[in-house]
């Protein structure tokens, strides 16, 4: 028998304040089905927040106050969006589908088991890739195809990556984050990458083409720049798993830390 978050109804959760009996819960604080391994905002209308498990995506259209399950095959780690929809990667390949996730349809091979998957610009069918190996990989079709970059300094401890796109007549900047070895940025579309300071433990990156200023980072803690990676400050003082910015509004950003979901209403410089 299917258990109740397997259903195709709605899955209303109730804010975590009030689950525990709370009559004043903050209304940034939301439960989440299963703890994340990805997180992205869809650039439609809703602003859908989408997580991958690991095991099944799921969305949500109102903010992360409730969520439905993405029907499609099991298995993805990381979702990003291109002008088609959205891409969902994990080890059986990409899967695409709406915005909304409605639906995914059947994954299509990719040259190696991603783990991690982002776009530069939220009308573009540009997306950037990490493998379970720790190398970098674009492709210029929505997913169609896909090549390895040179990467050259990036380590092999490389985990997620982040991009976004300013003057289109300049290349992406491209952030990774490598864990242990902390936060590495490119300037260059990929092709070399720098070490980024103050950033001890990395392994989540957030960016909003609303802003490209920012970079939300999740390490030992979770860190802010305001100034396009130069100076990073922590903002919260415990580790969560992913964020994401909305694209559209960069005021809107969002962190999960386990089956809680965390959001900020000023561009990730407070939270709940």
């Amino acid at each position: 028998m299917a258990s109740r978050l397997e259903k195709t109804v709605p899955v209303v959760l109730l804010l975590v304040g009030a689950a525990a009996g709370c009559g004043g819960a903050s209304p940034s604080q939301f439960a989440m089905p299963e703890p994340a391994r990805g997180m992205a905002v869809a650039p439609d209308f809703a602003g859908t927040l989408w997580e991958t498990t690991g095991d099944r995506p799921w969305r949500s259209q109102d903010g992360g106050r409730s969520w439905q399950p993405v029907d499609g095959h099991a298995g993805g780690v990381g979702v990003a969006f291109s002008q088609f929809g959205s891409e969902v990667v994990g080890p059986d390949g990409g899967q695409r589908g709406d915005y909304g996730g409605h639906a995914l349809a059947y994954p299509r091979q990719t040259p190696g088991t991603f783990i991690s998957v982002c776009s530069p610009y939220h009308r573009t069918n540009r997306l950037y890739a990490i493998d379970v190996f720790g190398r970098l990989w674009l492709s210029a079709d929505a997913g169609g195809h896909w090549a390895r970059l040179r990467a050259s300094g990036l380590p092999e401890s490389a985990l997620a990556v982040a991009a976004v796109r300013g003057d289109v007549t300049r290349p992406d900047v491209v952030y990774v984050a490598a864990g242990d070895d902390g936060l590495w940025r490119s300037r260059d579309d990929g092709a070399t990458f720098r070490h980024v300071a103050d950033v001890p433990d990395a392994h989540a990156i957030a960016l909003t083409t609303d802003d490209q200023r920012l970079v939300l980072v999740a390490g030992d803690r979770l860190y802010l720049s305001t100034d396009s990676g130069q100076t990073l400050l922590p903002v919260l003082d415990r580790r969560v798993d992913v964020v994401a910015y909305d694209p559209r509004n960069h005021r809107l950003a969002y962190a999960a830390a386990g089956n809680m979901l965390l959001r900020s209403v000023d561009g990730g410089e407070s939270w709940p």
